[in-house]
């Protein structure tokens, strides 16, 4: 059977209008006033099931009574849903049997109001098309749902086709790549009252056999501000984020601020410092206590994620002195890539860093990196990536596929969110270094306190600068989306890779602005000292990645001790962290060394240096069972890997 392209048929349905008719005759008397309704609500959702469904119920609100706060309960199930905060929660069924599912909310008028319904759940060991995960969305939100089947027994999927089934109309839909997308994407639209979208997925498995299921999305009705720092209007739709952020502890003393000053669709100025200040302003040795009370997310199992990285992780104390140049660190479903802003002071991490189950995985966001594509025009490409004892460190290249169902551990968990802690809080630190928190006013902002002459890394570019023009340029296509020259386009990868390796970056990012260009180093080194973590960056020609073999043109590991990088990393270090000896450091840490160009990428994670072999002028590669890197369908393929390490680094860390 053939593979189609991924469809999408539009379905509205008919309305039809019922007029009743009443008897004859007339009265002068006038029509008695209707009676008023007390408002109520009522769940939308399905009452019956099979084990293993992906269920999904909704609660609109009132007309004219917005709803205040929620409370669901599902009896039955060891874990209530995680989006049980919101008007629309979903999960997969655990079991047969019976299930009360109860909404109570509290209206802005005051009011209470209740419904409960009982869903009927089947044993069945038939294929299931399973649809994830109905959730609330705002008007003009981002909203995401991936379809996967349940005991298929080895069938495949040939086709997979969508639909919308009712709701307010949704204007275009975006699919992954590929023959048929697993994943639907669109931006919920503009409601005057809140509003259910359901879609619909068919998948077709390889015997033939068509199963389907279906999904809400809640579409809330929410205030914006167009002229918001997180309300993006360049659309027809203005593109908005989560309204049902929440302080991770509600009894924060700063609850209040983060709700005001960090990420909503209203905020539109810098909050002061004494409404919001920096950590290290109040404190100089903060507690993971004090980090907590500065968290914002949208659901909560994103700053119990963050909690356990903070208690477990051998990054914690540098964690704890970094995070002092922040006011708040906002995770969200729907942050993607990660960045930290000048204009509020705070940092923004895509909870796909934070995930451990895949429960957890469900309530994200899964639309693309706006970035995918960039640079494509290029006749080379570069990739880069961490190791430990000889594997994969980062990107985590087993794919931990979503149909699946497998957990993430807690090593994958750490390796993700340090390498981004690092990076982000490196350019915090670099906007307001430890010499100016005392010195900031109550009175001022983040935002009126940057001085663009004064980071570190306006100093770094001054006293150290990268040479290259030719990188520099090339950053603003690979990074900034910018078209490539035909000059740009002739390039090749022997040529690139000579103009880095005579220059003093770390990776190639590192070329898109001097912002990036300290984050980069800062990371490289922290990782590299701190988890014995090595960075490699690699060049490779458009050839070798068309053909598969994904043999470098030239590669480094340990570019961060390079003697042409050394003297950058120490200016950055030791205005970041001064409590740490960078040279003592330095000439503990393992030298640089080539990677062979005559293995894949994959197979060079083993290599070790040749400058630490005996009586060998060659390379070496690790062969052992538990180093070696094999074939496996569980593995990101190279170019997911390399499409992974390129979207890995956030950008919008200045106003």
């Amino acid at each position: 059977m053939t593979r189609q392209l991924p469809k999408f048929s539009l379905v509205l349905a008919s309305l039809v209008l019922l007029v009743a008719c009443g008897g004859s005759g007339s009265s002068d008397s006038p029509a008695p006033s209707p009676p008023s309704t007390p408002p109520s609500i009522t769940i939308s959702g399905s009452t019956s099931a099979f084990v293993g469904d992906a269920v999904d119920f909704v609660v609109t609100a009132p007309n004219g009574n917005p709803i205040a706060d929620i409370e669901w309960q599902v009896s039955g199930i060891s874990q209530q849903p995680l989006n049980a905060h919101t008007q629309a929660i979903g999960f997969d069924v655990p079991s047969s049997g019976s299930f009360e599912i109860t909404a109570e909310v509290n209206l802005e008028n005051g009011m209470r109001l209740s419904d409960t319904v009982t869903l009927e759940v089947s044993e069945s060991a038939e294929p299931l098309a399973t649809l994830r995960l109905g959730h609330e969305a705002s008007e003009g939100g981002r909203v995401s749902l991936r379809v996967d089947t349940v005991n298929a027994q080895g069938l495949t999927i040939n086709d997979i086709t969508w639909r919308q089934t009712s709701g307010p109309t949704v204007n275009s839909f975006t699919f992954d790549d590929g023959e048929y997308s697993h994943s639907i994407y669109f931006q919920a639209p503009r409601v005057d009252t809140d509003a259910i979208i359901e879609i619909e997925s068919t998948v077709t498995l390889s015997n033939g056999e068509v199963l389907s299921d279906s999904a809400q999305v809640l579409v809330k009705n929410i205030d914006i501000n167009t002229n918001g720092f997180f309300v993006d209007d360049q659309t027809s739709i203005p593109e908005t984020v989560s309204a049902h952020m929440q302080p991770y502890r509600a009894d924060s003393p700063y609850a209040d601020a983060l709700t005001d000053c960090v990420y909503n669709n209203q905020v539109s100025s810098s909050c002061t410092f004494s409404k919001l200040p920096l950590i290290g302003q109040v404190t100089e040795s903060p507690t993971i206590d004090d980090i907590l009370d500065r968290t914002y997310v949208s659901h909560p199992w994103m700053g119990d994620a963050f909690k356990a990285f903070l208690e477990t992780s051998a990054t914690r104390d540098d964690m704890l002195n970094l995070l002092r140049a922040t006011n708040a660190i906002v995770i969200s479903y729907d942050i993607r890539p990660s960045f930290y802003w000048v204009a509020t002071g705070a940092i923004y991490l895509d909870a796909n860093n934070f995930w451990r189950t895949p429960q957890e995985r469900d309530t994200l966001n899964t639309r693309p990196d706006y970035r995918s594509g960039f640079g494509s025009e290029l006749d080379f490409t570069t990739s880069w990536r961490y190791v430990k004892n000889g594997a994969y460190f980062f990107p985590i290249i087993n794919t931990s596929n979503v149909a699946d169902r497998q957990p993430r551990d807690v090593d994958d968990v750490e390796a993700a969110l340090s390498y981004l802690l690092y990076h982000e809080l490196a350019h915090a630190n670099d906007f307001f270094d430890y010499t100016e928190w005392q010195q900031l006013s109550n009175s001022a902002s983040p935002l009126s306190s940057y001085d663009d002459s004064s980071p570190i890394s306006t100093g770094l570019t001054t006293s150290l600068p990268l040479t290259s023009s030719q990188l520099h340029a090339l950053a603003d296509v690979r990074y900034g989306g910018e078209t490539a020259s035909s000059a740009q386009r002739s390039y090749t990868a022997l040529q690139v890779a000579n103009w880095f390796e005579d220059d003093g970056a770390v990776a190639f990012y590192s070329y898109f602005t001097e912002r990036e260009d300290l984050a980069m180093l800062f990371e490289r080194f922290m990782m590299l000292y701190r988890l014995e973590a090595e960075a490699d960056v690699g060049v490779f020609t458009r050839a070798t990645l068309e053909d598969g073999s994904f043999i470098p043109t030239w590669a480094q590991r340990n570019r961060v001790s390079d003697d042409k990088v050394t003297m950058r990393v120490d200016y950055v270090v030791s205005r970041i962290l001064p409590e740490l000896d960078v040279p003592a450091i330095q000439a503990s840490l393992p030298s640089p060394y080539l990677l062979p160009n005559d293995i894949t990428w994959r197979d060079s994670a083993s290599s070790t240096n040749p400058n630490e072999q005996v009586g060998t002028d060659t390379f070496t590669v690790q062969s052992s069972e538990t180093n070696a890197i094999s074939v496996s369908e569980n593995l990101l393929t190279l170019m997911e890997e390399f499409e992974a390490a390129t979207k890995a680094h956030g950008k919008r860390e200045s106003h």
